[in-house]
């Protein structure tokens, strides 16, 4: 760009600059995202491609054979989801009156905001996916209860879903769930009378693993519900994400504006690969 010049071609100590907020932002990238080590990944930034094909395969049953009678075959149609990776990103402007005078020129708390910002892009995207999910729990307009937490639960259990299992819920559904715990005379398994007293910030609740994000998706007519999930971890995720770039960054120094351009980009594919009860349950409860 005419009149501008960038890190690549500045001095040392520009370099050196570049390669710490590069860190910064990565860091916090990869520290704030919830939602990607829960799901099933598939890293193809080797590969030459952009897309994924999983495939999904039929409900397999075995049956009784007779002692010298040939097996019938058993006819094994796959399907498969494709998921593409494309590029997602942001750019801020820092202008010289706003920098410190450290060696990074003050710009590590927006290295950081960056960071937090393609962290939480990934995280709303991943989240969007769970409205695929085929099961839900819960009741519009109503908060969770501990029965919704054992019917999502159930629902997997009874749809042959590997473990371990977690739930990604929004702040106000895990608030109404430690009130709902609290303010039962029953016990956890293996829990106090008082369940939530011992519970604190709800991180396993009935051998499930439970994570809180604010990018949980506002649901329903006039954004009544908050759609949290429960569903397998990992490979058994009903959740793909698909990474072909990881967080990258670049600075590019514009001396006429007597400012400094933070570029941030990632390119990745979500998608919802299994919809059945196997691949994850949808939490539908009450916004406030």
């Amino acid at each position: 760009m005419a009149n501008e010049v960038t890190t690549a071609a500045g001095s040392a100590g520009e370099l050196v600059a570049a390669e710490i907020i590069s860190r910064l932002i990565i860091d916090a990238a990869y520290a704030g995202a919830v939602m990607p080590p829960l799901c099933r990944v598939a890293d193809i930034g080797a590969e030459t491609t952009n897309t994924v094909e999983f495939p999904k395969w039929p409900l397999l049953s075995a049956a009784d054979l007779t002692e010298g009678t040939d097996a019938s075959n058993t006819a094994v149609n796959t399907t498969s989801v494709s998921v593409t990776a494309d590029e997602a990103g942001l750019m801020i402007t820092v202008t010289d009156m706003l920098l410190n005078s450290a060696v990074t020129g003050g710009l590590e708390p927006y290295a950081t905001e960056l960071g937090k910002a393609l962290a939480s892009k990934i995280d709303t995207d991943l989240l969007a996916e769970v409205a695929d999910f085929t099961n839900s729990v819960g009741t519009s307009g109503t908060n969770i209860s501990e029965a919704n937490f054992l019917l999502a639960l159930y629902t997997l259990e009874n749809g042959n879903a590997v473990g371990p299992f977690v739930a990604v819920l929004h702040p106000v559904q895990i608030s109404d769930l430690r009130a709902a715990l609290a303010a039962t005379t029953g016990a956890v398994w293996g829990g106090p009378s008082a369940p939530a007293a011992d519970l604190g910030a709800l991180t396993s609740l009935y051998g499930v693993d439970i994570f809180q994000s604010t990018n949980c998706a506002s649901v329903n007519s006039g954004d009544a519900d908050r759609q949290g999930v429960m569903m397998p971890m990992g490979n058994q995720s009903g959740l793909a994400y698909v990474i072909k770039v990881g967080a990258k960054t670049e600075l590019e120094r514009n001396a006429s504006l007597r400012a400094t351009e933070i570029v941030v980009t990632a390119v990745y594919g979500d998608e919802c690969v299994n919809t059945a009860a196997n691949g994850g349950v949808k939490i539908i409860t009450d916004h406030e």
